[in-house]
């Protein structure tokens, strides 16, 4: 439960400072405070009507950076996290946490060697 409330409060701090710094795109909506998907559908289904009533045509383009976690360079996160001015204890955290990390699989009574993981977030 600790680990919850600690990953809820890095989550805050970390979607505060990255949009005080300007660093997510104004259309970026999804999991942000008060960019849900209900607010999306709420603003587009406004902007078409607003169209439909001037007796225009409207069109949308959508997508969604699928699996971009599980494939996410930590060398680049975290210049990432420089260039964008984060505070230094915002990318030490980071670095401690996804540098030099190890994994190992586990098939029934079956366990692979550790090897080095240099790609997602765990």
């Amino acid at each position: 439960m600790l680990g919850k409330f600690i990953e809820k409060v890095i989550g805050e701090r970390l979607q505060f400072q990255a949009i005080s710094n300007n660093f997510i795109h104004p259309n970026q909506l999804s999991g942000l405070k008060q960019r849900s998907t209900t607010d999306v559908g709420v603003f587009l289904t406004h902007l078409i009507c607003s169209e439909w009533v001037k007796n225009l045509q409207t069109s949308i383009l959508i997508f969604d950076v699928a699996q971009f976690f599980s494939l996410l360079n930590h060398c680049l996160l975290l210049m990432i996290l420089d260039k964008a001015g984060f505070d230094m204890r915002i990318s030490s955290f980071f670095s401690n946490y996804l540098v030099s990390r190890k994994t190992q699989y586990l098939w029934n009574n079956f366990s692979f060697l550790f090897f080095n993981v240099d790609v997602g977030i765990g």
